[in-house]
């Protein structure tokens, strides 16, 4: 039976979701949304990230979280974002380890409360964090608006992270939302990586997986970019059904025919 791993000598698959945030490798877009995180998490506010499918936006979001100082942070990351207004209210309150609330009333009360508390009381600011936030409706981000009002709209208790697809940058821009738009106090896109990054990517991946010799000669990384946008989630998925393609040739290396015969559907 073939064994992708084996073939290659490698110690692991080299595009694995579950590596370690302090293995991955540090290209620009992912410094500079890192920079942006940092900037947020010292100013408080909400921050808007955004960024195509696949860029490194979760990544970025795990690292920054992994990183947070335990004793002066409390991170709550959830990607539902499907919830409608009451049950996005009754999951926050969930998540922050709140009793039930027969109301909606009340369980707003006891979440600004918390949240307040935890900052003033406990000296711990709570980190919210909304992933897939293209996904929730007018309703739902017109209740977050309403939960960071804190004394009269004059003070920043917790910080806020609605991170999504693109489309959620130019939701921004509807004059319905112009409410929150106007309270944000960072907006960043995330970019796809350059040709050259790409290359620098594939090798430091393979690197950490266990390779000592290159896979990909340089036509092959140029097809890797080519087919993949730059975008970090496509390029190890290509890159692992290249790796596939050329295991069952029985071949040790990669060229940009084997690249653009893998090519995955976007």
């Amino acid at each position: 039976m073939k064994d992708l791993v084996a073939h290659f000598g490698l110690k692991r698959f080299p595009f694995d979701k579950g590596v370690r945030t302090r293995e991955v490798v540090d290209t620009s877009p992912l410094r500079e949304c890192t920079a942006r995180l940092d900037f947020i998490k010292r100013r408080g506010g909400i921050m808007l990230l955004t960024g195509d499918p696949g860029v490194g936006k979760t990544l970025a979001l795990r690292r920054f979280c992994d990183n947070l100082n335990e004793n002066l942070y409390r991170p709550l990351y959830t990607p539902l974002s499907t919830l409608n207004r009451v049950d996005l209210l009754r999951h926050v309150n969930e998540r922050l380890g709140l009793p039930r609330r027969a109301t909606k009333s009340a369980m707003y009360a006891q979440i600004q409360r918390e949240l307040l508390d935890s900052r003033e009381q406990k000296g711990r600011t709570v980190v919210v964090i909304i992933d897939e936030a293209h996904l929730l409706k007018v309703g739902p981000l017109q209740e977050i608006r309403l939960l960071t009002n804190f004394k009269m709209d004059s003070f920043d208790p917790f910080i806020l992270i609605l991170a999504g697809q693109t489309e959620l940058k130019h939701q921004m821009d509807l004059s319905v939302l112009e409410a929150l738009a106007q309270r944000l106090a960072l907006r960043y896109h995330m970019g796809a990586l350059s040709p050259e990054e790409t290359g620098t990517y594939v090798t430091r991946q393979l690197e950490l997986a266990g390779a000592t010799e290159p896979i990909f000669d340089e036509g092959a990384m140029g097809a890797l970019h080519q087919v993949s946008y730059g975008l970090p989630r496509r390029i190890g998925a290509v890159a692992e059904q290249a790796m596939t393609y050329a295991m069952f040739d029985d071949r040790r290396s990669v060229d940009a025919d084997v690249v653009l015969k893998a090519q995955v559907p976007g």
